[in-house]
């Protein structure tokens, strides 16, 4: 009976340990894969074990209780804060997609009015969606003919300067 004990506390040991060499080679994963500093402490009844080193592993307990925690929070983000953040701007992309989507709309239903399409024919939306797009479309018309008329105006005063040195040069009256 003796024996049959023995061999049940063997096999015990022999499982705890293989589950330690797991646990301990996950540890060394996880470290080298998020490049953080690991230690693990395991108290048994029979043992205490530490793992990389036992200095390795009581510096970094020391870290751990020496770190400013009211500064970590401040840079710490949840899941749900960030979540929120990419939804925001999910939301905000779709906005504009469905900005983009209405100008194409009545950008086709202008084309539509010009190719004869009644205005009678479209409803309060469409009506105000068509108007926004004139103003939109005006509003370029203006900035270009500003344009126009800046790049212009150093030519006629180019013109000007030329009739002016004409005008100093002696003409010949032939009849």
């Amino acid at each position: 009976m003796r024996t049959i004990q023995n061999q049940v506390v063997v096999i015990q040991t022999i499982s705890f340990i293989k589950k330690i060499a797991c646990f301990t080679k996950k540890a060394h994963e996880l470290s080298t894969l998020c490049d953080a500093q690991l230690g693990i402490v395991i108290f048994s009844p029979s043992e205490e074990i530490l793992w990389p080193t036992e200095n390795q592993a009581k510096e970094r307990f020391e870290n751990y209780l020496s770190f400013d925690w009211d500064t970590r929070k401040l840079n710490i983000e949840t899941q749900e804060s960030s979540l929120d953040k990419k939804m925001k701007a999910q939301e905000k992309n779709i906005r504009k997609m469905e900005q983009k989507n209405e100008e194409k709309k009545m950008e086709l239903l202008f084309n539509e009015v010009i190719n004869g399409k009644s205005y009678l024919e479209l409803d309060a939306r469409e009506l105000k969606g068509m108007i926004k797009l004139i103003a939109l479309n005006k509003t370029k018309v203006d900035e270009c003919k500003k344009q126009l008329q800046e790049e212009d105006q150093p030519i006629k005063d180019n013109d000007n300067n030329i009739e002016e040195k004409n005008d100093s040069i002696p003409k010949n009256n032939y009849v």
